[in-house]
């Protein structure tokens, strides 16, 4: 009977330092994450032309006059700091669009699917809402599109693709890549291209890489840009900017 015990004493400390060992590795890996850099965090001040609200969960830019009907929802890249994408979204909403970066749990947009329900709940102002994500986060993005055709007119996704088949999905989408991503490459693109609404765009932003669709310094496993980060952002917001003049008001 000592024998049996011991044996369950020995069983029950292997799985506690089993489990010990699977949380420390998770926090360890969900706390190393991208920061935000001083030009992002610089943008996150209010301005004659758009108010900022940074909250636990959302940071939000309003415009202040001639706001848009159609608002933007951002998914952030995994274990990315979402401020890292204040300054698409700042322009965004200096050209009229409400827009939206919702903060992930653990930087990670695969605990945060369904965020964008409390996004488009907290704006009944806002009568058609576009998504994107940058990314792993453009992924859960457009599956948050394909579940929810009814609430969503277009998807953006940067550096990304959907995972889910979204080839019958009635949005419309824009696809914007750098030519010089290393994380995201053109083969995965391909190898998708399926999957992607009928209506997408596709766009290539030569000398353009993965990181520099955010402001958090660089990325491992990707390639320098022979494009400024500047320049980059420039291309995607006007490319953006023209995606969603055509995206049909909801009344």
């Amino acid at each position: 009977m000592s024998i049996l015990k011991s044996k369950k004493k020995i069983i029950l400390i292997t799985l506690l330092i089993i489990i010990l060992i699977v949380v420390g590795a998770f926090t360890y890996y969900v706390y190393d994450y991208y920061h935000a850099d001083s030009r992002a965090m610089a943008t996150l001040k209010s301005t004659d032309s758009y108010t900022v609200q940074n909250t636990a969960d959302f940071i939000t830019f309003t415009p202040i006059s001639n706001q848009s009907p159609t608002g933007v929802i951002i998914y952030p890249g995994a274990k990315v700091q979402s401020e890292s994408y204040s300054v698409i979204a700042s322009q965004l909403a200096n050209n009229s669009y409400t827009t939206i970066i919702v903060k992930m749990p653990f930087n990670l947009a695969f605990f945060g699917t369904n965020k964008a329900d409390d996004v488009i709940n907290n704006h009944p102002e806002i009568s058609s809402w576009v998504i994107g994500g940058h990314s792993l986060g453009g992924v859960f993005a457009s599956d948050y599109a394909v579940n929810h055709p009814d609430r969503i007119k277009g998807v953006v996704y940067l550096a990304s693709y959907p995972s889910t088949n979204a080839s019958n999905s009635t949005f419309k989408a824009l696809s914007i890549r750098g030519s010089l991503d290393g994380l995201t490459l053109a083969e995965d693109i391909s190898a998708n291209l399926g999957k992607f609404p009928v209506n997408t765009t596709f766009i290539t932003i030569e000398g353009g890489n993965h990181y520099n669709f955010g402001d958090y310094g660089t990325q491992a496993g990707d390639n320098n840009s022979t494009i400024t980060r500047e320049e980059q952002q420039n291309q995607t917001i006007k490319a953006i900017l023209e995606f969603l003049k055509t995206i049909r008001v909801k009344f």
